[in-house]
């Protein structure tokens, strides 16, 4: 019975199984078909992905094969521009090696020279010329290899090698020459004074007619003018003379005159003697630029012939050479160098130490090259950018000098080296002077820097000046300034250029300009 009612129930509950068992089924279906789109749309998304894939994989490969395109055209010529970095590298390390060699066997040999020079004068033995050998040429120019030796293979300056014996030997000095005219004392309150309009030259030409040319026995070794004024012939070597030429004996010379040459001579000869006529009891002359001390010595030798009295010369001379060479000259034509003031420094228009090319025995510069601040910062400039700044630094320290060397003449290999240099002003040269009869300068394009900030000075100390302009501007600058103080203008003739006058024809490399105190 138990049983019979288990199986009632069961068949009472058929149907609701039956509906289980179709509901069971429905959704098997229903999982069957969501399974059936899942796999089509991830069936899909592979197509898709492996298409993209594909195109990402061709875009790739192209650009793969354009890089390497790209770089086989660029590694050749990255090669070629390494090699080429390399090689101007080697190249310039090896020309900046040959540069900084030169200037430190040229400041040695320089040294070595002057120190000797230096001995020689103290009484030791001779002095031998260091050899000649490459020097630099820098400055505000590129930088370039030069020698300096002539024609014949020796160094111009070995031509001229001082000796000990030479430096302190002098002849007898020769005797003046003739005066014909009257001396000052005699011609007057007034004294010798001319007075003539500018540039009357056939007014100043019978002062040089009352002077007979010297004439006589000149030494060996010499040269010799119309003052009877002895000249060593070493002092001309750097401009072609030779020393071994002038042998001595008989000689007759000319006053100088306008032939259609260089007529500098004739302004500088007419000045000497025009001041030497207005002097009053003392003579006093300073020449700026000495060179040799030939200015002071032909000022000297015209006064004892014109008008013979006691004298004081000063000669201002900064290369250390050519203040020896003016010594010497001063006692073979019978100066005592010690009686006068010689001083060994530059010109300038302040104390302060000048930037100046200093070159051998012979050779003439000036700072305005070196010196102005425009000048000093272009050096600056080319020794950081030649990383020779710290070379710089230690000669300027060590040795006042910058180290680099200018060419000073031209063709002839002669350089001077950029030195600190000390400098004297005008008003340095005035202050212990009470009347200075005579002021001459030949100072290379320094005159427009040395006399403008001087001007009341000058007018209240000094008679007559003349001077060696350079170039036309500054010749025009200072013969304004001059006239615009009061001065009365004598002589101003612009340079490089050839003129006529009443007594003749002649050219003009510097120009000239004289002018005379009126209030003096």
């Amino acid at each position: 019975m138990k049983y019979i009612n288990v199986l009632r129930g069961l068949l009472a509950n058929r149907g609701r199984v039956d509906g289980l068992v179709a509901t069971g089924e429905q959704m098997r279906q229903a999982v069957d078909n969501q399974t059936g789109k899942l796999i089509e749309k991830t069936n899909d998304l592979h197509m898709v992905v492996d298409n993209q894939s594909a195109a990402v994989n061709e875009r790739l490969g192209r650009l793969n094969e354009a890089i390497g395109s790209l770089a086989g055209d660029l590694n050749p010529r990255l090669d070629r521009l390494i090699e080429a970095a390399t090689n101007q590298a080697t190249d310039t390390n090896k020309r900046l090696d040959a540069v900084i060699e030169a200037i430190t066997n040229q400041s040695t040999a320089d040294n070595l020279r002057l120190d000797q020079l230096i001995e020689a004068v103290r009484g030791g033995g001779s002095v031998e010329e260091a050899p000649a050998g490459t020097r630099v040429a820098a400055g505000q120019r590129a930088v370039q290899e030069v020698t300096s030796a002539g024609s014949d293979g020796a160094s111009i300056k070995d031509r001229a090698a001082p000796t000990a014996a030479w430096l302190n030997a002098s002849p007898a000095p020769l005797p003046l020459p003739l005066w014909t005219g009257n001396v000052s004392a005699k011609n007057g309150a007034d004294g010798g004074r001319l007075r003539a309009p500018t540039n009357a030259l056939g007014q100043y030409q019978p002062l040089l007619d009352a002077l007979q040319p010297w004439k006589g026995v000149v030494p060996g070794g010499y040269r010799v003018n119309f003052l009877g004024i002895l000249t060593d012939a070493h002092f001309g070597t750097m401009y072609g003379f030779d020393p071994a030429t002038p042998d001595g004996g008989d000689r007759f010379t000319e006053v100088p005159s306008f032939d259609g040459t260089n007529g500098e001579w004739w302004f500088e000869v007419i000045n000497w003697l025009a001041a030497a006529r207005e002097a009053r009891g003392h003579f006093t002359m300073i020449t700026l630029g000495a060179f040799y001390g030939a200015q002071a010595v032909g000022a000297y030798r015209v006064l004892q012939t014109v008008n013979p009295m006691p004298c004081k010369l000063v000669a201002v001379e900064p290369v250390p050479e050519n203040y020896l060479w003016t010594r010497k000259h001063f006692r073979d034509n019978g100066i005592d160098p010690d009686a006068h003031w010689i001083v060994n420094a530059a010109i300038s228009d302040r104390n302060e130490p000048v930037f100046f090319p200093l070159g051998g025995a012979g050779s003439s510069a000036n700072c305005m090259s070196t010196d102005k601040a425009a000048e000093r910062e272009m050096l600056a400039k080319q020794l950081i950018a030649e990383g020779k700044a710290e070379d710089a630094l230690r000669n300027l320290m060590l040795n006042n000098t910058t180290g680099i060397l200018n060419e000073l003449v031209p063709g002839q290999g002669v350089y001077g080296e950029v030195k600190l240099l000390s400098a004297v002003t005008l008003r340095d040269l005035l202050a212990p002077l009470d009347l200075i009869d005579y002021l001459e300068a030949d100072i290379q394009q320094s005159e427009i820097r040395v006399f403008p900030p001087f001007i009341d000075l000058l007018r209240k100390k000094v008679r007559r000046i003349h001077i060696g302009t350079h170039g036309a501007h500054n010749h025009e600058l200072l013969h304004d300034l001059f006239a615009r103080n009061g001065w009365e203008i004598v002589f101003s003739y612009a340079p490089d250029a050839t003129y006529d006058s009443e007594i003749g024809k002649f050219e003009l490399n510097d120009g000239v300009l004289t002018v005379r105190n009126p209030d003096l």
